[in-house]
């Protein structure tokens, strides 16, 4: 998906920490970039890393698939 006000794909967003994540973007339910609720063709964006005393946060997280790749 592309954001539509900039013009950029979802999954060329910078990664987030794992501090500002929605607990559905930290679970890989949701787009971490724009939000939306993902189903098939999601993209791996990466792992958003965070840590709270000695613990990890560490989380993979998710983008909105490419679909002008798939035309």
């Amino acid at each position: 998906m592309t954001s539509a006000a900039t013009g950029v794909r979802c999954q060329d967003v910078p990664l987030p920490t794992a501090h500002g994540l929605t607990w559905d973007q930290a679970a890989g339910r949701a787009c971490y970039a724009c939000g939306k609720l993902l189903s098939s063709g999601a993209v791996l964006g990466g792992l958003a890393l965070g840590r709270s005393g000695a613990h990890r946060l560490d989380t993979e997280v998710w983008a909105c698939p490419d679909r002008e790749a798939e035309q």
